[in-house]
């Protein structure tokens, strides 16, 4: 059950499906599945900007620094105890 009871919400919504002949439930729900799309879309955006970021840092490599991991690259920064070599 969801019951709005927001005096800028209610009548928005009421004008936007008179506008649209649909009910304001059936105008509510296509809002909130268009925001639902919309914001996955945003976030595969990002993760494909942050991925080119990632390839485009790991091309500036250098061949020493390629495939390892960043645990092999830590242990060889500090000891056993944690304790920087």
């Amino acid at each position: 059950q969801l019951n709005i009871k927001d005096p800028v919400t209610v009548p928005a919504g009421r004008e936007l499906a008179g506008s649209t002949s649909k009910s304001v439930t059936e105008t509510i729900r296509i809002a909130l599945e268009k925001a639902r799309v919309d914001r996955e879309t945003e976030i595969e955006e990002r993760i494909a900007k942050m991925n080119a970021i990632v390839c485009s840092i790991r091309e500036r490599l250098p061949p020493e620094f390629k495939c390892r991991t960043s645990k092999g690259l830590m242990d060889e920064l500090y000891d056993e105890d944690g304790l920087p070599i």
